[in-house]
C-alpha cells in the first residue's frame, strides 16, 4: 500500500511565500473575454533553446507526469509549446499558460502565480531569471507549488460549474440520507436510495460514470485507516454493485495497490483512496477515487467515491469530472 501524505488547507497553501504569491491580473476593472483552451491543457510560451535543454525537460516533468491508478497511462496534462514571438492575442486567452523568460538584467530569480490576467477564468505561472540555469533551479524549487496550482484550478474551474448546476433532488437526497452536500450537477440519475449507502449515475452506450455514498458506525478517527476503508468498501461494492451474472459484483483490484493521500479539507481531515476496481467472475474494471470523513458528532464514517467504466479510452477527463464532485463534500 503507497501512502503519501497531501496537506490541503486552502486552495492556495502550496503558494503563499514572499517570492511565490497568486495575484489578480492587470485587467480588474474591466469584462475580460472568455478562456480557450480544453480542460487539463497547458500552453507554455517558452524560448526554443530553454525548451529543449534541461530547464524545459524539468518543466515537462511535472507536467507531463503520469497520473497514478489508471489502468492506461495519461499525462497530468496536454502540453503546448509555443515560443514569445507566436504569443500574440489568440494564446494569450487560453486557460492555463505557463509563461518563461529569461531576462539578463534580472537580478534574482521570480516566479508568480496569477489569475485572470488576459482571460477568465484563466491561470498564469510567469517565471523569470537571469539564466536558463536559473530558470530550471527556479522550476525544481517550485515543482509542487506549479502541480497543485495547475491541477487545482482545473479542478475548481469545474466544482464551480458543478454548483451552479447541482440537481436539487440528489442534493435533498444526500442531505435526508447521509447529512452531506455534494454538487452533483443535472444528468445524474438515481439508481438506489438508502440510509446508509446511494448511488446516481450517467450512463451512455459507451460509458459509466457512477458516484456512491456508503457510511458506517466508527469510533475514533483512527477507525480512517487504509485498511479499514478498503475492508468496508469491499464489503458495500459486494453487496449493492452487482456483476452480469450470478455472483459477480464489484472488488478493489489487488493488481495495483491503491495509493492512499491524506488531506485536510476546511479542517477537516480526509482520506483520499485512487485505485483500480474490478469484477468478481467478470471482466470489467476501471479506476476509483474515494474520499472518506469521519463524522465525530454522528460516530461513523461517510465515503464518498466515483468509479469510471469506460474500456479501451483515456479516463483522465472523466475522473477529473468525478473528483471535481467529490471535492465538494459537506457534512452538515
Amino acid at each position: 500500500m503507497k501512502n503519501l501524505s497531501l496537506v490541503i488547507v486552502s486552495v492556495f497553501v502550496f503558494l503563499c511565500s514572499c517570492d511565490s504569491t497568486v495575484s489578480p491580473g492587470s485587467n480588474s476593472g474591466r469584462i475580460l473575454p472568455n478562456v480557450t483552451g480544453g480542460a487539463g491543457e497547458v500552453l507554455v510560451v517558452m524560448d526554443k533553446f530553454a525548451w529543449e535543454s534541461q530547464s524545459g525537460e524539468s518543466l515537462q516533468n511535472i507536467l507531463k507526469k503520469e497520473i497514478p491508478a489508471l489502468p492506461q497511462s495519461e499525462p497530468l496534462f496536454d502540453v503546448s509549446h509555443i515560443t514569445a514571438a507566436s504569443f500574440d492575442k489568440l494564446f494569450r486567452f487560453h486557460r492555463s499558460i505557463v509563461l518563461v523568460t529569461i531576462n539578463k538584467t534580472r537580478e534574482e530569480p521570480v516566479i508568480r502565480f496569477r489569475k485572470d490576467v488576459w482571460a477568465k477564468p484563466q491561470i498564469v505561472i510567469q517565471m523569470e531569471a537571469g539564466s536558463n540555469d536559473e530558470i530550471n533551479q527556479l522550476i525544481m524549487d517550485n515543482e509542487r507549488k506549479i502541480e497543485i496550482f495547475l491541477i487545482q484550478y482545473d479542478r475548481q474551474r469545474l466544482a464551480d460549474t458543478y454548483i451552479a448546476t447541482k440537481d436539487l433532488e440528489i442534493q435533498k437526497l444526500m442531505s435526508e440520507n447521509h447529512q452531506i452536500r455534494l454538487a452533483i450537477p443535472r444528468g445524474y440519475n438515481i439508481d438506489i436510495s438508502g440510509e446508509n449507502y446511494s448511488s446516481v449515475s450517467t450512463e451512455t452506450p459507451d460509458f459509466s460514470q457512477v458516484l456512491h455514498v456508503f457510511e458506517f458506525p466508527a469510533e475514533s478517527i483512527s477507525d480512517l485507516s487504509t485498511e479499514n476503508l478498503l475492508k468496508k468498501r469491499n464489503e458495500f461494492t459486494k453487496k449493492y454493485v452487482k456483476g452480469p451474472i450470478e455472483n459477480s459484483f464489484m472488488k478493489t483490484a489487488e493488481i495495483y495497490p491503491p495509493v492512499v493521500y491524506d488531506l485536510l479539507i476546511n479542517g477537516k481531515k480526509i482520506v483520499e483512496i485512487r485505485g483500480l476496481w474490478e469484477l468478481e467472475k467478470g471482466y470489467m474494471g476501471g479506476p476509483f477515487v474515494s474520499h472518506s470523513v469521519f463524522d465525530e458528532t454522528r460516530s461513523r464514517i461517510v465515503t464518498v467515491e466515483g468509479y469510471v467504466y469506460f474500456p479501451n479510452q483515456k479516463k483522465r477527463i472523466k475522473m477529473r469530472q468525478l473528483e471535481a464532485i467529490i471535492y465538494t463534500l459537506q457534512v452538515i
